[in-house]
């Protein structure tokens, strides 16, 4: 009898208890009698009582299960640990980090399941990083049900486009002595039976009438893996990202990417964004005409990506780190978290064909020498889990940066028309062409060229008739502008504009209202004329 793995969604109402500013998560669960109730989901310091606390808190729910189980958690903030009946199962270390735990969850009945998660900044997620840092459980929760054994992790890779050949690379929780029958089935036809025993093997076969996925035409293919007792579904996507010289090719055609660094951010929801409000945004971004997300500075929900997939918007993917200072950068703590991070997030996303780059260390120091040895070792780190992918990090070094050898596509952050103004001038987009030419001329002339950040700040319904800065007039021009010289030259890969909609920081980090607002939308997606300008530029 086979087994197909459904999975239980646990999201809903759970119980919440705060256990206050000092408290963090350990190997036991301290009482607390402050009992609540919260959407999971959900962020509990974006409203009251708990609005702007920092310290541990603590889901609880009833789950009725048993056996050998697989809970999945889709991102915590900052970080977490897992109970099941009082007993420690697993940390979630990283923020925003999709975890996975298979365990023993006892005799069926009903059992308690505790995620408690802290929002204090730790050696990870440090206080300086300029995006606020909320507590909660930013995605879905689920269980499976497993019969004793379970596939660990499944890659899908397009080894040719040309004729749809892939390869499947299985491997499961534990180390099977028994001789399995492991059946792949694509669209709901089989395509090849065999035997499985051991704990990893690859298979290789064509997809039959296979079509490829790009962002004109994100067809999917549901590929079903029966492996004994045990089946498993997701849908995948035929492609394969090249570097040829200074270009990127899909599926053999040029590449060139447009669109916007986005943070998951919502002053009702904070981290956790629902998907009806993700869709909305990336329907946006696809009717005016971009392709190109930079998830920003961390990894992105499965639903976010599954959403990606099915509309065609390319992933920029990056493990969390953002302009780390050389006191914490050039320790064997920070390396170690970096070199972790990295295998965990290609695994994980490995099999979402909106992913196209894998990115790491956002505007590090990248100007000293001592940061190579970092940055080639996390490259290396990503690499030797995914040679399909290129690997960058976005600098805001320029000319000084030492490290753009070692990566596939150099990637910059230049913010010309805004910094580095003379303090008497009313406009700086005059400076845009030329900052950009300089910078286009220090690039390797070898490798992949694109803006990863750039744009102006302006507060929302700021209208000025002089134009000036923090003007929506002025955010407007300094888009057109950037538009008009990155657009019209082809050394260019890509323009990713920083940034989607304006974004919570710190309340007390000296910025207005503790927004980042260089977005082209507000808070709430109201379109800035920076919108405006940026559409009617991609219709020339």
């Amino acid at each position: 009898m086979r087994m197909m793995s459904e999975k239980k969604i646990l999201d809903g109402i759970w119980s919440f208890s705060f256990a206050g500013e000092e408290s963090v998560p350990g190997t036991e669960l301290p009482a607390t009698d402050n009992e609540t109730f919260l959407a999971v989901p959900g962020c509990f310091d974006v409203a009251a009582p708990f609005f702007g606390r920092r310290g541990a808190g603590y889901f609880r729910r009833k789950v009725r299960t048993g056996g050998l189980v697989r809970l999945g958690i889709d991102g915590v903030g900052v970080e977490g640990e897992v109970f099941w009946d009082g007993r420690l199962i697993g940390r979630c270390p990283y923020a925003y980090m999709p975890e996975k735990f298979v365990f023993d969850a006892g005799e069926y009945g009903e059992h308690e399941l505790v995620i408690a998660v802290c929002n204090c900044f730790n050696k990870i997620f440090f206080p300086y990083y300029d995006f606020y840092a909320f507590g909660g459980i930013f995605g879905s929760v689920t269980l499976e049900e497993l019969p004793g054994y379970c596939i660990d992790c499944l890659k899908v890779t397009t080894l040719d486009y040309r004729t749809g050949r892939i390869r499947v690379d299985v491997e499961t929780n534990r180390f099977l002595r028994k001789i399995r029958d492991i059946v792949f089935a694509i669209d709901g036809g089989e395509v090849l039976k065999t035997s499985f025993s051991g704990r990893r093997r690859s298979f290789e076969f064509a997809v039959p009438d296979f079509r490829l996925w790009s962002p004109e035409s994100p067809h999917p293919h549901r590929l079903r893996v029966t492996l004994g007792k045990y089946e498993e579904e997701l849908d995948i996507g035929l492609r394969v990202i090249e570097i040829r010289g200074t270009k990127l090719y899909l599926n053999g055609k040029e590449l060139r990417l447009m669109g916007y660094n986005r943070h998951d951010s919502h002053p009702e929801f904070g981290a956790a964004v629902p998907p009806s409000l993700m869709a909305a945004d990336l329907q946006m971004i696809r009717q005016q005409g971009c392709n190109f997300i930079r998830g920003s500075h961390y990894p992105q929900r499965e639903s976010f990506l599954s959403l990606c997939d099915a509309l065609g918007i390319l992933v920029w993917e990056e493990t969390l780190g953002w302009d780390v200072r050389d006191k914490e950068l050039f320790t064997r703590e920070f390396l170690f978290h970096q070199k972790d991070q990295a295998p965990k997030l290609a695994r994980c996303h490995y099999n979402h064909p909106c992913v196209i780059i894998w990115g790491f260390m956002n505007e590090t120091l990248s100007d000293d020498r001592r940061a190579r040895r970092i940055i080639k070792a996390v490259y290396d780190t990503y690499k030797s889990e995914d040679a399909t992918r290129p690997v960058t990090y976005a600098s805001n070094r320029y000319e000084k940066d030492v490290c753009m050898d070692i990566v596939d596509i150099v990637a910059m952050n230049p913010y010309p028309g805004w910094e580095n103004m003379n303090w008497n001038e009313i406009s700086g987009v005059h400076n845009i062409r030329p900052r950009l030419d300089e910078l286009k001329a220090a690039i390797p002339a070898d490798k992949p060229f694109m803006i990863s950040e750039t744009g102006a700040a302006a507060i929302y319904g700021h209208r000025d008739p002089y134009r000036a800065r923090w003007s929506e007039e002025y955010q407007a021009e300094v888009a057109a502008e950037v538009c008009r010289v990155v657009l019209n030259d082809d050394r260019y890969c890509g323009l990713c504009f920083w940034h989607f909609c304006d974004a919570l920081s710190h309340l007390n980090g000296g910025r207005v209202r503790g927004l980042n607002d260089k977005g082209f939308l507000d808070p709430y997606r109201r379109p800035k004329l920076a919108w405006s300008a940026v559409t009617e530029a991609l219709k020339k």
